[in-house]
């Protein structure tokens, strides 16, 4: 009998190895750099030309600054302050996204928020970004629908955990754009990671197994359902343009909407997860 009890201990424990087990494919912490310097392997692209871009710095020269951050090491920086209006591209190597199990793309992201001077206004700046995969062989041209797009409030750092399996098969780059940011102070980026298989924790896991989004394509209504309290709904046309919809009931209108593919990025149970919807 105990012979038989460790056996079974011993297949279940080598099972649940086997079933969170996971691969990482891509990372990026951006520590083995010295700033302002970027990793060899990761390209830059200033759209609007002004001549600031992404860099780098150390998550240290944060503790004068407000807010509470999740950084630690080197991170990536994207500044939108003292006039700047930044249309910024941070993108990755060429990754290879293999099919068979999920893959998902994590990263750290942050909003700067400047320290409280007395005396003066306070300042709530809201750093907008989205993030968009593109074949290694082709190039940004204005046309792609991002997986991911938000505006986030500052001194808070977000985990965000992204599907790549709709890629499966294909090599790939990663381009994270800070833009409609406009006179805010600036976009923290770190802990980029490509991760097959096991990624997400169980409770992520199940809020999107959980949320149901439906009928698509739809050319009038889209149903949302999940055991979560559904908070908000921003939705992106196929240029990255947020659109203005109204969600009544857990119902999205899209009546007015063209004909194409949106991006619904949905918040619910503290995270938010992206779908894609055609309009037809």
């Amino acid at each position: 009998m105990k012979k038989l009890l460790f056996s079974i201990v011993v297949v279940s424990s080598c099972t649940a190895l086997f079933v969170n087990a996971q691969t990482v494919i891509y990372e990026e912490t951006f520590d083995s750099v010295i700033p302002p310097s970027l990793p060899v392997g990761v390209e830059l692209d200033d759209m609007d030309s002004d001549g600031d871009n992404w860099t780098t710095d150390d998550s240290a020269s944060l503790s004068g600054m407000g807010g509470v951050y999740n950084f630690t090491g080197k991170l990536a920086v994207s500044a939108s302050y003292y006039g700047l209006d930044p249309n910024n591209f941070l993108i990755t190597p060429g990754i290879s996204v293999p099919a068979g199990e999920t893959v998902t793309l994590s990263f750290l992201i942050a909003g700067l928020k400047f320290p409280e001077i007395p005396g003066f206004p306070v300042q709530n700046n809201e750093e907008h970004y989205a993030v968009y995969v593109i074949s290694a062989n082709g190039v940004y041209e204005g046309i792609e629908t991002p997986i991911h797009e938000e505006t986030i409030s500052p001194g808070i750092t977000f985990e965000r955990n992204l599907d790549l399996s709709a890629f499966a098969g294909q090599t790939v780059k990663i381009y994270f754009r800070h833009f409609n940011s406009a006179n805010q102070a600036a976009l923290m980026l770190d802990d980029i990671k490509v991760v097959q298989g096991g990624s997400l924790g169980t409770s992520e896991n199940n809020l999107i197994s959980e949320l149901k989004v439906f009928p698509n394509p739809s050319s009038d209504y889209v149903y949302l359902s999940s055991k979560s309290k559904i908070n908000q709904v921003q939705v992106f046309d196929s240029t990255g343009r947020k659109v203005e919809v109204k969600l009544i009931d857990n119902k999205v209108d899209v009546r007015n909407l063209p004909v194409g593919n949106y991006w619904f990025s949905i918040t619910t149970g503290g995270k938010t997860i992206s779908k894609k919807i055609i309009k037809k």
